[in-house]
C-alpha cells in the first residue's frame, strides 16, 4: 500500500470513528431531555413531571383503581372530574398533595379521600438516566352522579 492510499484509510477510519462518537454522545442528549421538571412551590425543590419511567403503584393502575372503587364514598354534591396531584419521592412515599381540580365546589372532602387511598399503596419513584428522583403523579377521578 503507498503513503496515498494509507493516508486516505486513516481519514476514513478517523471519519468512521468520529461520526460513531458524535451519534452515541446525541443519544445520551437526547435521553436527559426525556426528563423534564420544575421548582415545586409547595415542597420548595426540583419535582419531575416526565421521566424515562414514571413513578407506579405496586401492582399497576388496576389495583390502584380497584382500591379506589372500593373505599371512595362519594356524596350527591361530588361530580365530575377531579384531579388530585402529589410527588411520589424516590423512597416511594407520597408527599405534597394537592387539588388540580374539582368542579363540585365541595371543598375536596373526596379529594382528601383519594389521596388517603393513595398513601395505602405502595409506589414505585420515577427514574430519570437510571437514579429515582421525586415525581409529581397526578391522578384524575371522574365521578358520574348517574352511578
Amino acid at each position: 500500500m503507498n503513503r496515498i492510499h494509507k493516508s486516505i484509510l486513516f481519514l476514513f477510519l478517523l471519519v468512521f470513528c468520529l461520526s460513531f462518537f458524535d451519534f452515541s454522545c446525541q443519544q445520551k442528549q437526547a435521553r436527559s431531555f426525556a426528563c423534564a421538571g420544575f421548582q415545586d412551590t409547595i415542597l420548595h425543590k426540583f419535582v419531575y413531571k416526565t421521566t424515562d419511567v414514571p413513578a407506579a403503584p405496586v401492582g399497576g393502575l388496576e389495583s390502584l383503581n380497584k382500591l379506589i372503587a372500593k373505599n371512595l364514598k362519594p356524596d350527591s354534591n361530588d361530580f365530575g372530574t377531579k384531579i388530585v396531584a402529589f410527588v411520589v419521592e424516590p423512597n416511594g412515599a407520597i408527599d405534597g398533595e394537592r387539588l388540580l381540580n374539582d368542579p363540585s365546589g365541595s371543598d375536596d372532602l373526596l379529594s382528601k379521600q383519594i389521596l388517603n387511598i393513595s398513601r395505602k399503596v405502595k409506589w414505585k419513584p420515577g427514574i430519570c438516566n437510571g437514579e429515582k428522583v421525586p415525581f409529581l403523579y397526578r391522578l384524575p377521578l371522574i365521578i358520574d352522579p348517574g352511578e
